[in-house]
C-alpha cells in the first residue's frame, strides 16, 4: 500500500483509539443488562443480542491475543487471568445502547477499566477484533504486570498497546518516514505529554510504537522484563528506563532510537 494511503488509514484508526475512554471508577453500569455468557480460560464474554457464534469468536480471538501479548512482551510467567480473575468483555448490541448503559460520551467507541480488567464496547463496532481488543488488552496486561498505580508517560502505555494491533508495521513505517524527514518530536518532549490533545495523534501513536519496538527488538525481552520489574518494585520510570538500558539520559536513548530508524 502507498505510504500516503497508509497514513490516511492510520489517521482514522488513531482517532478511533483516542475515542476509547480509560475508566478507573466504580464499575456499575453492566449490572442491569440481561446477559448471555460465554466463558473461556481467561475471559468471560457478556452479550445480549449478538449471536453465540460471534461471542465464541470474540473469546477465541481474545485467547489468541492473550497468548500473543504475553509472549511478545516476555511475560512467560504471566498467568493470573483464571477463574474469578478472568477479563470481562461486555458487548452491547449497538452504540446507542452502549452509550445509554455506560453513560459514555456520544463520541465514545469503548470503555476500558484497567484495574477491574473490563472492556465495554458494542458488537457492531468495526475493527474491534483487529485493533481495539488487542490494543486494550495490551494496556491491561502491561499495567497488571507493573502496577496500575504507577505514573508512567503516555508513550510507554500507548506504545506497548499499539504494537499489539494487527497492522503495527504501518505505524513503524510511518514513524520511520517522519524521522527521516525530520518531522518528529524528541523522546524528552514526548515524555512530557500528558494529554492526547497536545500532539497529532498519528505522530504520537507512531512514535510511541516505534520507541517500544526499538527497545524490544534491539535489547530483547529479558531487558524489558527487567525494566517492568523495576517499575513494579517502585522505581521511577525514568530511572528504571535509563538503568535498564544503560543510558545516561533520555536524550541519549532518543538519539539511539532515531539512529536505529535511519539505519
Amino acid at each position: 500500500m502507498h505510504l500516503m494511503s497508509n497514513i490516511k488509514v492510520l489517521s482514522t484508526r488513531v482517532i478511533t483509539l483516542a475515542l476509547i475512554a480509560l475508566f478507573c471508577g466504580q464499575s456499575l453500569y453492566a449490572q442491569d443488562e440481561e446477559w448471555n455468557i460465554k466463558k473461556s480460560k481467561h475471559f468471560i464474554v457478556y452479550y445480549s443480542e449478538a449471536s453465540a457464534e460471534y461471542a465464541s469468536k470474540v473469546a477465541r480471538e481474545a485467547e489468541r491475543y492473550y497468548n500473543s501479548i504475553i509472549s511478545y512482551l516476555g511475560f512467560n510467567r504471566f498467568n493470573f487471568w483464571t477463574w474469578d480473575k478472568r477479563c470481562k468483555i461486555y458487548l452491547y448490541p449497538t452504540q446507542e445502547q452502549y452509550i445509554a448503559a455506560t453513560d459514555a460520551e456520544s463520541w465514545s467507541n469503548g470503555r476500558v477499566h484497567v484495574t477491574k480488567k473490563e472492556i465495554f464496547t458494542y458488537a457492531a463496532r468495526e475493527q474491534f477484533l483487529d485493533y481495539i481488543l488487542p490494543h486494550e488488552m495490551g494496556h491491561i496486561i502491561f499495567r497488571e504486570a507493573v502496577g496500575t498505580d504507577k505514573r508512567l508517560p503516555l508513550w510507554l502505555d500507548e506504545g506497548i498497546a499499539t504494537l499489539q494491533e494487527k497492522d503495527r508495521g504501518k505505524y513503524l513505517l510511518t514513524a520511520k518516514t517522519f524521522a527521516n524527514e525530520g518531522n518528529f518530536i524528541s523522546l524528552s518532549e514526548l515524555s512530557g505529554i500528558r494529554g492526547y490533545g497536545e500532539i497529532s495523534p498519528l505522530i504520537f501513536y507512531s512514535e510511541s510504537a516505534s520507541i517500544m519496538d526499538f527497545l524490544l527488538e534491539k535489547f530483547g525481552k529479558r531487558r524489558f522484563v527487567a525494566f517492568c520489574h523495576r517499575l513494579r518494585d517502585g522505581e521511577g520510570w525514568q530511572e528504571a528506563l535509563l538503568r535498564t538500558y544503560k543510558m545516561d539520559n533520555l536524550e541519549e536513548l532518543g538519539q539511539a532510537w532515531i539512529k536505529n530508524l535511519a539505519d
